[in-house]
């Protein structure tokens, strides 16, 4: 596997894709960042089994290939390395040499043989919201659920999409927050509501995650999970019931 690309495009795709890492698992696999080139680029996806992340990166890529490395390590040597094009190469024992200017560094990955894929929604019902909106509705509710795992179900953001209607809710038994958007949104056939509740951690991240602009997130739901498209940025996670 061999690519060149931007230092900053790496760090930012990065520190996206990381974020859904193990910090500390005993499955080594769950703390490290899949990177994949190929044809369309470079694709950077980590998951903790609750959360995926997948994001990709402008690259040229000389050689394909697949690699794992460990993820905290490796964005901390990106991070250290000077403003310029990175070189990013790997032998056939799986040794990753990185360079960037004068910088130097190697790192011995792993097989991406036993990497949990992420679950596919692709061909499941889409709901589009703008960005910057979604974002600001995020914010206002986010505060208010609860930290306290007793009650798992309070640990998550509900959102309730109608025909003309997108409702977020917070709360924590002691107070609740309320966002409303009015628009119009296309539903599953003989569906009146889509209900479903989002781990709080996974409602932060998707806030992060969104620009600030006037571009749309497309959201795909089933009864278990939720797979939001942000740009070239795709997160899975599982949903709370209750």
């Amino acid at each position: 596997m061999k690519f060149i690309c931007q230092k900053d495009d790496l760090m930012q795709g990065l520190s996206l894709a990381a974020k859904a890492s193990a910090a500390r698992s005993p499955q080594a696999v769950l703390e490290c960042v899949s990177i994949t080139a190929d044809a369309a680029g470079v694709h950077l996806m980590c998951t903790d089994l609750q959360m995926g992340i997948e994001t990709s990166v402008s690259a040229t890529i000389a050689e394909e290939g697949r690699v794992l490395l460990n993820a905290r390590l490796l964005t901390e040597i990106v991070r250290k390395l000077p403003e310029g094009t990175v070189h990013f190469s790997m032998n056939d024992r799986m040794v990753v040499t990185i360079r960037c200017c004068q910088s130097r560094s190697t790192i011995t990955g792993m097989s991406p043989a036993d990497f949990p894929q992420m679950k596919d929604l692709t061909n499941t019902h889409a709901l589009h919201f703008p960005q910057k909106r979604l974002r600001d509705m995020i914010s206002k509710v986010t505060f208010a659920i609860a930290l306290q795992e007793s009650r798992q179900a309070l640990t998550g953001c509900l959102m309730e999409v109608t025909s003309d209607e997108l409702r977020l809710v917070g709360l924590d038994g002691f107070r609740l927050a309320l966002q409303r958007m009015h628009d119009q949104f296309v539903l599953p056939d003989g569906v009146d509501k889509v209900t479903a509740i989002i781990p709080g951690r996974v409602m932060n991240e998707i806030a992060h995650i969104m620009e600030d602009d006037d571009g749309m997130a497309t959201f795909h739901l089933d009864s278990t999970h939720l797979m939001a498209v942000m740009g070239n940025t795709t997160l899975v996670t599982s949903l709370l019931a209750g």
